[in-house]
């Protein structure tokens, strides 16, 4: 759909296409470090202070702190509203090993060689340039400090019961992603981008997100088709999308019904992979 090429022509500063609107947030909240960062933490051991870049709520960053404890774990994002989120998580969980400071991941605010590891989860898709994300995390980590990526490939997403209107809303919603300055296909340059970087010996793995819930029934494939309902109608999506002529506020009523329906199939399915990379700055 062109998206990779329009996100390139994209502004240089990209404008976070989510947003942190309670709905948005408390997807992020259910994310965890056992799933979501599965594919990491057998490189992890006690005593490696870890960075989390982009750590939202802090719900995976709680996690890891568990499998680098005593060691220390810095959660990062530029949004104090949910770095206060994962305060109040890591005092709930009497996790001590743990802190949230506001920060960029363009300008990370330590020095050089401060960490035995660096994680980021969905963060690269959404900032412009990830290249200079990766080399900051590469200034930050120490000789022979390892990283773990992971971020989607849009256009990798399977629906069924097939939908026009949800194929549609997926189209739409990328758009804005690209035009905004984001890569909804950035998974599958994950490898490249940790070596032009100046990672070595990267690794790749995938997985699936939208796939179902943990005890396989369609949940998770439904709250997909709910969020995606929900998020065509927020300004921050539709404001691009009717001023930039892709489609009409009649047609974002319908789109937004469509998958609202969708999502109360019975038999409902979405799975969109995720590609994860781990490289090491040796």
């Amino acid at each position: 759909m062109g998206s990779e090429q329009a996100g390139t022509a994209a502004k240089q500063t990209a404008t976070y296409t989510y947003g942190h609107t309670p709905a948005v947030v408390a997807v992020h909240a259910a994310r965890s470090a056992t799933r979501e960062a599965a594919f990491f933490l057998p490189h992890l051991q006690p005593g490696m202070r870890l960075l989390d870049v982009g750590c939202g709520p802090g719900t995976i960053t709680v996690g890891l702190a568990a499998a680098v404890a005593p060691a220390e774990v810095v959660g990062v994002d530029v949004a104090e509203s949910v770095l206060e989120q994962g305060r109040s998580l890591a005092r709930e969980e009497h996790v001590p090993n743990v802190r949230f400071q506001q920060g960029s991941a363009l300008t990370l605010p330590f020095e050089a060689d401060s960490f035995d590891a660096v994680f980021s989860h969905t963060l690269l898709e959404h900032v412009a340039d990830p290249a200079a994300v990766l080399r900051e995390a590469r200034r930050v980590l120490r000789p022979g400090g390892v990283i773990g990526v992971r971020d989607c490939d849009w256009e990798s997403g399977i629906f069924w019961p097939a939908d026009p209107d949800l194929d549609l809303a997926a189209q739409l919603y990328a758009r804005v992603w690209a035009h905004n300055g984001g890569h909804p296909t950035c998974g599958r340059r994950l490898r490249a981008l940790l070596q032009e970087s100046g990672f070595r010996r990267v690794a790749t793995s995938a997985s699936f997100r939208w796939d179902g819930s943990q005890d396989g029934s369609a949940s998770g494939s439904r709250a997909f088709g709910e969020l995606l309902a929900h998020r065509l109608l927020l300004p921050n999506l539709a404001g691009p999308i009717v001023e930039s002529g892709w489609a009409d506020d009649a047609t974002l009523r319908r789109v937004s019904g469509s998958c609202a329906r969708w999502s109360q199939h019975p038999d409902a399915l979405c799975a969109m992979t995720m590609v994860e990379a781990v490289g090491w700055s040796d």
